[in-house]
């Protein structure tokens, strides 16, 4: 028997219309070994099936004893492909179609993250690596339990993570610790003292004794609102001191900034090209020589088609060659330097919760520079708390006793 995949009808016909001889053919056929079924003779033709390598044997017979063969019917894999084998890039793109699926198969081409507002993408992304899981890994080959157990492990802000995937896609959700309320020991016994010089503006009491009014002088360290209260018995007890407590003080501060010296400028720019496959770079082109300090700066454009995101990406990789280089700058130029200073230090730690009242600026030229001292006049919080470290008398019933006889004769 012959599969009926491999199968190929024939038909043989007289050169000159004469009549054949079908059971000489098909002895000779046998001589030959070549494999048929379903031969018939019709109206002087011969007509079957044989095998690939069995027609050609039997066109080369046909051909000996002076008849024509031909093909009527082709079946099989082989044969429906062969009517595409002069159009070759069909061919090929059939080819690397079928490698490209299975070299993606289970391969992760993209990685979604959410849940987590507080830690940033990357930082989750650089965990996910370090546990194997990246663009390009075969993520059958990661324990994804696992994996989950390593990262809360690494990192003390996550609180949960969930690694799932579906195909090659891999989502990752991400739950944050929530913070630890802060715990104030209100019931411990504390003073309120002046955290620096000055002159006390306004006080708002809430527990606890006030020591000096609105208006006098405290130096640093001085307790503003006691916490240990006295009573008319003349006894004390401990409280835990609570109050706002604001006072105007000076602040001086000295910038300096010299006529000559060096500044970093850009000497540069050396350019990178590469190719991401798989989160891995292939540099392609290279344009300028990277020696010293540089600022480095990339530009990451992915292949899409439509909103199929790709993994692989073209990617530009910038490098700013930095040098030092001699200035001298002109006065002018160096106050500029010294109010831009001077604007960033305000703007850092003098604008949280604090008002400047005054502020004075003096001036010192010298051969090599400009030193300014600014005096600030400002209007802030001086209030510290400062625990009290209290020693407590046993209690005694008698002398309790005592203190009742003395209230109920006043």
């Amino acid at each position: 028997m012959i599969p009926v995949r491999e199968r190929i009808g024939f038909c043989v016909a007289p050169e000159d219309g004469r009549d054949m001889d079908a059971g000489r053919l098909m002895s000779s056929m046998r001589a030959r070994g070549i494999r048929f079924v379903g031969v018939k003779a019709t109206g002087g033709m011969i007509y079957g099936y044989v095998t690939a390598g069995g027609y050609r044997e039997l066109t080369a017979l046909s051909e000996e004893m002076g008849l024509t063969c031909s093909a009527i019917t082709r079946r099989g894999v082989i044969h429906a492909v062969g009517g595409y084998r002069r159009r070759a890039g069909l061919v090929i793109g059939l080819i690397l179609s079928v490698v490209i699926a299975a070299a993606m198969s289970g391969r992760v081409t993209v990685i979604e993250i959410g849940g987590s507002e507080a830690i940033p993408r990357e930082r989750i992304v650089s965990l996910l690596r370090d546990t194997g899981i990246y663009i390009g890994c075969n993520i059958n080959d990661v324990d994804l339990r696992e994996a989950e157990r390593l990262i809360r492990a690494m990192d003390k802000d996550i609180a949960w993570i969930g690694i799932r995937h579906t195909g090659s896609r891999v989502v990752v959700e991400v739950d944050d610790i929530d913070p630890y309320p802060e715990i104030k020991a209100e019931n411990t016994p504390c003073n309120i003292i002046a955290t620096r010089d000055a002159q006390i503006k306004g006080v708002k009491v809430y527990n606890g004794q006030l020591i000096p009014m609105v208006g006098d002088g405290v130096k640093k360290g001085d307790v503003i609102i006691s916490g240990v209260v006295d009573t008319k018995y003349g006894r004390s007890y401990y409280v835990h001191a609570i109050g706002e407590i604001t006072g105007v003080y000076s602040e001086k501060m000295t910038f300096a900034e010299n006529f000559s010296g060096t500044e970093r400028v850009t000497g540069g720019v050396a350019v990178k090209k590469a190719l991401s496959v798989f989160g891995r770079r292939i540099i392609y082109s290279s344009e300028g020589n990277i020696d010293g300090d540089y600022e480095y700066s990339e530009r990451e454009t992915p292949l899409t088609l439509g909103k199929i995101e790709f993994p692989l990406s073209r990617v530009e990789m910038t490098y700013r060659l930095q040098e030092e280089v001699p200035v001298t700058r002109t006065p002018d130029e160096v106050r500029e330097i010294l109010g831009e200073r001077i604007e960033r230090y305000e703007r850092n730690f003098l604008s949280d919760g604090v008002t400047v009242t005054d502020r004075q600026v003096e001036e010192r030229v010298t051969k090599s520079g400009i030193a300014q001292t600014v005096t600030y006049t400002v209007e802030g919080s001086i209030g510290e708390e400062r625990q009290i470290f209290a020693r407590y008398e046993r209690f005694d019933p008698g002398k309790k006793d005592e203190e009742k006889k003395e209230e109920m004769t006043e």
